[in-house]
């Protein structure tokens, strides 16, 4: 049975291709709706033996565009191939790599072209830096990373402790694009950090859902309590998702019967999975704290702990992943990331697109992929402002207000600011432990 997994492109990954697999690809699609190979064959034979330029005609360019076509003609932002090295990181991801690597600590993924940092590690060199959820990466040492893999930026990024690493980044709020430069160290992997936040109240932070999680979530659980924990505080913010199974077993902690999830197929075919019934935290108070860049397997949670009345959550609105993907692994050894399905909450709420509103709202709900789009704009309008300025000064007005938004330095230190979402949670369970 293929792995079922909620799991935003994290890290490590690049695209390679073969021409067998957009074979099998096409020949499956062929049984149903008559798309043929062999107009494909022609038209590349005709190129090999006519176009100009011969030299972009090699057959691994030319597999890696046909694959890609298909992959990019379904049009769904989840759906990709993958290559034997990318599908073995990734399942290495998902067992809960033990072993520690030499870089800054952030996750990111590849979202149409661009390369987006979904939030930097606990404690990690690029959480001190001051990189932020959200932040696109330009370029690295001053090379530009438009064009390269996924695999290869962050092949870029990575590099012995102790050595420094400049990134460009574009950040929305920030019309112009400034670097960061980070000091390399190395990083220890855990998707369960703990601690006791008060001394009757205990905090977890999850960072994914691997196969490491639920046990380590557990231990964490007993930990707190046994530390006088009366309350728990979860924090998902910046998950980007993971094992199917490890969120259902991180939510079945803390509802004792009943639902936490359904996904619909395209057949219509319907799937429950209900609580394992296993669970030690069914009484403690809970609040949750999510971002927009909740996504997935963490709204899976989300959702269950909302529709079963568990828990209070505080934050912003959450991503809205609601797909449920399998990875099938090709005789090759790579794999095609397939969405084969909606997932939906206990009460049939759909979180695809959508997301899930908190309970205590913060700040403005804000869509990430919006705020993309502004940033991109901003940015190419302060270029052309750069190059056209010279040729404004019969628009004085227009003039001075792009100065102020194209000339803008942010200050990029670090800043110890207060975390309004966990001081926020810590009112909210003050509050539930008096009552």
């Amino acid at each position: 049975m293929p792995t079922l997994l909620w799991q935003s492109r994290i890290l490590k990954i690049a695209f390679v291709c073969t021409f067998c697999f957009l074979h099998i690809v096409l020949s499956a699609c062929s049984q149903s709706s008559s798309i043929k190979t062999d107009e494909l064959d022609a038209v590349i034979e005709r190129l090999q033996s006519s176009f100009i330029n011969q030299d972009l005609l090699n057959s691994d360019d030319l597999n890696r565009a046909a694959i890609q076509g298909v992959i990019d003609f379904v049009d769904d932002p989840y759906t990709t191939y993958m290559s034997q090295t990318r599908v073995e990181h990734f399942n290495s991801a998902l067992e809960g790599m033990a072993s520690d690597f030499e870089g800054i600590g952030a996750s990111v993924t590849e979202r149409g072209g661009e390369i987006v940092i979904l939030g930097p590690l606990p404690g990690s060199p690029a959480q001190e830096a001051g990189i932020k959820p959200g932040d696109k990466l330009l370029a690295v040492d001053g090379d530009l990373v438009k064009g390269k893999t996924l695999d290869e930026v962050v092949t870029q990024v990575r590099g012995p402790q102790g050595t420094i690493v400049r990134l460009t980044i574009s950040r929305v709020g920030t019309p112009v694009p400034f670097n960061i430069q980070i000091l390399r160290q190395t990083i220890s992997i855990s998707s369960v950090l703990a601690r006791m936040q008060s001394d009757d109240i205990g905090y977890i932070q999850l960072s994914r859902f691997d196969a490491t999680t639920a046990e380590n979530f557990r231990t964490a659980i007993q930990d707190l309590t046994n530390a006088g924990a009366k309350g728990l505080i979860i924090d998902l913010r910046n998950n980007g998702g993971g094992l199917v199974t490890a969120a259902v077993a991180v939510a079945s902690e803390f509802i004792s019967t009943g639902e936490i999830l359904r996904w619909v197929e395209s057949s219509g075919a319907e799937t429950v999975m209900n609580v394992t019934g296993e669970g030690i935290a069914f009484d403690i108070p809970l609040v949750a704290i999510v971002n927009n860049f909740s996504a997935s397997g963490s709204e899976v949670v989300v959702g269950a702990l909302q529709d079963n009345g568990r828990a209070k959550i505080v934050g912003t609105r959450t991503f809205g992943k609601g797909s449920v993907n399998t990875l099938e692994v090709l005789d090759s050894g790579a794999g095609l990331y397939i969405t084969m399905a909606r997932w939906f909450t206990p009460k049939g709420r759909q979180i695809e697109g959508d997301g899930l509103e908190p309970d205590i709202v913060l700040g403005r709900p804000l869509n990430p992929k919006t705020l993309s789009e502004i940033g991109t704009h901003v940015t190419d309008l302060c270029a052309i402002h750069a190059e056209y300025s010279v040729k404004m000064e019969d628009y004085p007005n227009l003039e001075k207000s792009l100065n102020q938004l194209c000339n803008y330095q942010p200050d990029i230190e670090q800043q110890k600011l207060t975390d309004l979402f966990l001081d926020t949670a810590v009112i909210e369970m003050d509050r539930m432990l008096r009552s």
